[in-house]
């Protein structure tokens, strides 16, 4: 995926996306000819590891 593909996904300007990648913060990224690519499977593990879980104490 493209980094506008993913910004729509992640429903976030691509630009956020961008400081995201400099900050460390995004999903995965490869660099391909300077641009910046992403697999469906690696957006998605990011997604799951930022579910915070609710437990009841």
């Amino acid at each position: 995926m493209d980094s506008r593909e993913v910004a729509a996904y992640l429903k976030v300007s691509e630009s956020t996306l961008s400081r995201w990648r400099v900050d460390e913060k995004g999903p995965p990224f490869m660099q391909m000819g300077g641009i910046a690519r992403y697999r469906y499977e690696a957006v998605e593990a990011w997604l799951a590891s930022l579910e915070q879980t609710h437990e009841r104490t």
